[in-house]
């Protein structure tokens, strides 16, 4: 009889084992993916607590913190007049001269500081998140970074607290009336809450207003499906290292997605037909792996996530197994469908010296090729993702991949 109970008294001791090293956090767990995902510098400044007590010692980074922190102490709004959104982000914001001067600051530790050296070493430069600074030095790499941290930051207190319209307003803007008294009153509130906490660092505060305004604004888009190799496309990743891409033409095949304009359909006319095109390119043998790609971007805020409904699509419809679907759903734009699939496919292990193709409709595939998408590119990127080799036909490009792609860009909070 003893026999019967021994797998559940062991199951039910397992789960209470694993819910007792569950330890209750101060945080939502979303602030961590977003700080990492557009603030990686930050993020792992955070861990490291010989830095952050060197930061604290420092009599120019400890001034700037306790500076920030005495003005948002004192920000008492009266009967929360109209004003007081932009009296708060104007506190929350780092000035240029502000950016400047921690920048130089950071450069003298670098100097002076055998442990910010070591840090910079290991922890920036292995984590491939700034790419196009690499070509410097430490110190500069560390100042740069910096610097598009703050920047970065100063974005989302801007769009998502002030409510100022971004390069794409449709898709990309403030999720609620920045001028009604319900927003207002909760930034109070959710300031009150933050200025009672005494910031461990020079940034610590103006990061969690703005990762705060992410969270208030349901603008988690960035992080939704992390960690996408360990669940999303989990499968898929096991089976990268038993395809033998020598057999193939090109190493894998993404398809760009079209989202709808609406709330209801999961996919567009034109998602339907590039995942057709996309398919046809997958049975003919052309490639292993189909990488599909797009995000939560059209319409505004909308549910649903391109490449997670055309990845059950092709399942669905046309019987390709999922361990040869890599999703990338974050993407919302065709730079960062780029961009985003050339990451994938370096983060994943894919042969980058391979050729890979993109696959979407013919006015879509001729934008792709033309140099007003290079001019998008090196506007909004800073630089080209992909190289365009040539033109298969009139729905397929062959590309390669640049490690350039890797850089992260905290100024497109949704997609950085």
């Amino acid at each position: 009889m003893m026999k019967k109970y021994i797998l559940p008294v062991l199951f039910l001791f397992l789960n209470l084992m694993l819910f007792a090293q569950q330890t209750p956090q101060a945080y939502p767990e979303t602030y961590k993916k977003l700080a990492e995902k557009n603030y990686y510098l930050l993020s792992a400044l955070d861990k490291n607590e010989m830095l952050q007590s060197l930061f604290k010692k420092d009599k120019v980074l400890g001034k700037i913190a306790k500076e920030s922190h005495k003005n948002l102490s004192s920000l008492k709004p009266s009967a929360l007049d109209t004003s007081y959104v932009n009296q708060l982000v104007k506190s929350y914001r780092f000035s240029e001269s502000e950016i400047e001067e921690v920048g130089k600051r950071l450069g003298k530790l670098y100097d002076t500081s055998v442990e910010v050296r070591k840090f910079v070493r290991k922890e920036l430069n292995t984590s491939n998140t700034y790419t196009l600074y690499e070509k410097g030095d430490g110190k500069t790499l560390f100042q740069e970074a910096w610097k598009l941290c703050a920047r970065g930051i100063n974005h989302v207190l801007d769009t998502y607290g002030k409510g100022i319209a971004p390069q794409y307003a449709t898709i990309d803007s403030v999720s609620y009336n920045v001028k009604s008294n319900y927003y207002r009153q909760s930034l109070y509130m959710w300031n009150d809450l933050i200025s009672k906490e005494v910031p461990e660092t020079f940034y610590a505060e103006p990061m969690n207003f703005a990762l705060s305004l992410l969270y208030v604004n349901h603008r988690d888009e960035a992080v939704r499906y992390e960690p996408l190799r360990e669940n999303r496309n989990k499968k898929a990743v096991e089976n990268i290292s038993n395809i033998a891409f020598k057999k193939y033409k090109y190493a894998a095949i993404l398809i760009l997605g079209n989202g709808p304009e609406n709330y209801t359909d999961r996919l567009s006319a034109l998602g339907k037909l590039n995942i057709r095109l996309g398919v046809k390119k997958y049975i003919a043998g052309d490639a292993p792996l189909i990488i599909v790609s797009g995000g939560h971007a059209h319409p505004f805020r909308t549910q649903y996530a391109e490449a997670v409904e055309m990845k059950k699509e092709i399942i669905q419809e046309y019987n390709i197994p999922e361990d040869r679907i890599i999703i990338e759903p974050y993407a919302r734009h065709t730079t960062t469908n780029l961009r985003n699939a050339s990451r994938l496919l370096i983060e994943y292990n894919v042969p980058i010296d391979k050729p890979s193709i993109v696959v979407t409709n013919n006015r879509h595939s001729q934008y792709t090729a033309s140099k007003y998408f290079s001019q998008r590119c090196m506007e909004e990127l800073g630089y080209l993702p992909v190289l365009i080799k040539k033109r298969i036909d009139e729905t397929t490009l062959e590309f390669l991949p640049k490690r350039e792609s890797l850089q992260q860009n905290p100024l497109d909070p949704l997609d950085p």
